[in-house]
Order: structure tokens, then C-alpha cells, then sequence
């Protein structure tokens, strides 16, 4: 009897699974970590020069501003929706404007876009002017690792005649420019004060 249980386990003993020597197996996790790294360098070598081109891009704006008689005037408000935050709006000239703001959308979010309006395409109310606007620009998000995209807005604003005020309404894609990519939307509504109008 004591014969016939030693050959089982010794049957069984040899049909376990052999366990995989660790030597040749390098630990996932640090594998994981060197790929993780390996995606941010790349990432940060495509990131530099999109960016780049869109801070020059804002500087160009902003100097043709500057050349033909500096910013027009300055307004500054809030806007609520994702991100929920404060807005500043420098504009050019009468057709285009910087938007800078800074709010959050479940961690700080920063932003500055390039804004084109036009005044023709909505009917015209009987106080103020209704416009429609498009832009583009960079957006970083503060998260464990910065986090950048492009950002791409559309929105209607009316400018009251009687008070230095406008109300907009504003939303579009978000590109994030992660190894991983994706596609968010930012959005809102929101109200801005106007200070030294020429």
C-alpha cells in the first residue's frame, strides 16, 4: 500500500508545471515602466515642435497687433462649463482676438487660443452685434504628468452696445497629444467685462 501512494505522488510531482526560473523572465511591471518612458521621450520630441509652431504662430498675432496700433481692448470674465474658469480676451482688431484662460476640468487646466469673427452670418438683433467665431490653440492640462493638446473652439457672442459686456457660448474637439492620443471637448458659456475700449 505504502508502494502504491509513493508511485502516485511521485506521478503526480512529475506532471506539475515547472516553475519559470525569474532570471529569464525580467519582471513585467519594470518592462512596463521602460516602455511608459520610452513613450514619453517620443512623445516629447513630436510635442515640442507642434508646440512651438503654435507659440509662434501667438507671436506673429500678437506682434501684427502690436505694428498696427497694439491691442484694441481688453475684456475679462468667467466661463462655466468644462473647464469652469476665468477668461481673458485681447482683442486685435476687429475681427480677431486672443482668448487666455485658466480653470479646471478635474485638474488645472490653461489655454490660449487665436479667435477669427465673423459678423455677417447670424441676423443682426436690434441692440449690439451677434457674431460667430472659430480658433485654435494649446491647452495643457496639470495631471501627475503634464498633459498637452490642441485645442479647437466655434462659438457665438454677442456684444451688448449700451454696456462693455459680452455673453458667448462656445464649444469643440480637444486633441490630445499623448502617446496614447484621444479626443476630448471642452464647452460653456460665459460673460466678459470690457476695459479700455479705444
Amino acid at each position: 500500500m505504502n508502494k502504491i501512494d509513493s508511485r502516485h505522488a511521485d506521478t503526480s510531482r512529475a506532471h506539475a508545471p515547472a516553475k519559470p526560473r525569474r532570471d529569464l523572465y525580467p519582471d513585467a511591471r519594470a518592462t512596463s515602466r521602460r516602455r511608459h518612458r520610452a513613450a514619453k521621450r517620443a512623445h516629447g520630441w513630436l510635442l515640442k515642435p507642434i508646440l512651438f509652431a503654435l507659440a509662434l504662430s501667438l507671436a506673429a498675432a500678437l506682434s501684427a497687433a502690436a505694428q498696427g496700433g497694439g491691442i484694441k481692448e481688453v475684456g475679462v470674465g468667467v466661463i462655466a462649463g468644462d473647464p469652469i474658469g476665468g477668461t481673458a480676451k485681447l482683442w486685435l482688431d476687429n475681427d480677431f482676438a486672443v482668448d487666455i484662460g485658466v480653470g479646471f476640468s478635474g485638474d488645472a487646466v490653461f489655454w490660449g487660443d487665436i479667435l477669427y469673427h465673423m459678423w455677417n452670418i447670424l441676423p443682426q438683433p436690434a441692440e449690439g452685434k451677434l457674431g460667430v467665431y472659430v480658433g485654435a490653440g494649446p491647452r495643457l492640462e496639470a495631471r501627475n504628468d503634464a498633459e498637452f493638446a490642441v485645442r479647437t473652439i466655434a462659438g457665438v457672442n454677442w456684444r451688448v452696445t449700451r454696456q462693455p459686456i459680452e455673453l458667448f457660448a462656445e464649444a469643440g474637439p480637444v486633441f490630445r497629444m499623448t502617446p496614447h492620443g484621444g479626443v476630448d471637448a471642452d464647452g460653456g458659456i460665459g460673460v466678459r467685462f470690457y476695459f479700455g475700449s479705444r
